[in-house]
């Protein structure tokens, strides 16, 4: 599955009637969501891609899911934002799924694009992966008629180089002879220290 898109849908992406669509992956336990921004619900078949084989990914009004921008650094991408409908009873299932931080917290989020002509609502070229990460703690917002849930997906990267929360007052756990913190601390504290 390439990660970029092909010459036919580099070609597309330049005309200025033509969109990219997202095609929206998230393992959520029990609940599996797969869906789409397309004109009409997608089914995938041999594309080499396990997470797109076989399955359908239903058409939604961009306007219930939207995919945040994906920003590159040279830390690798910033988190990305997707808001799902979280409308009572309508999502309900959806719902319940994310009140369960095991159901979602630390399971894959992918994201895919393609090309496709708004005439003959065709798909121009291949799809392409450009985003992959573990989803993040949701939140919950609007009321009853307008809800909305905001799901974070942090990037692998992202999820590998979290902060070690260590501080120089850990140096001991790495050399038992380096006394540095205890001396900083009785410096603090205004203590002297005599050899």
């Amino acid at each position: 599955m390439d990660t970029r898109p092909d010459n036919l849908a580099s070609a597309a992406l330049g005309a200025d009637v033509r969109r990219p669509v997202n095609f929206v992956f998230l393992d959520i336990a029990g609940e599996e969501l797969r869906v789409t921004d397309a004109p009409y619900s997608v089914t995938f078949q041999n594309t080499g891609d396990e997470d797109l084989d076989g399955f359908t990914f239903d058409a939604l009004d961009p306007r219930v899911v939207s995919v945040g921008p994906v920003k590159a650094k040279e830390s690798g991408t910033d988190t990305v934002t997707l808001r799902l409908s979280g409308l009572a009873a309508l999502d309900d299932e959806l719902m319940t799924a994310l009140g369960n931080k095991a159901n979602y917290q630390g399971r894959d989020a992918r994201l895919w694009k393609a090309m496709y002509d708004p005439a003959t609502l065709a798909r121009i070229g291949g799809l392409w992966s450009y985003y992959t990460g573990y989803m993040n703690v949701p939140k919950v917002s609007g009321d009853m008629t307008q809800q909305t849930i905001s799901l974070e997906v942090e990037s692998y990267t992202g999820f590998f180089t979290q902060a070690s929360n260590r501080t120089l007052l850990d140096q001991q756990d790495f050399d038992p002879a380096d006394r540095s913190a205890e001396l900083a601390i009785a410096l603090a504290n205004g203590a002297s220290q005599r050899s």
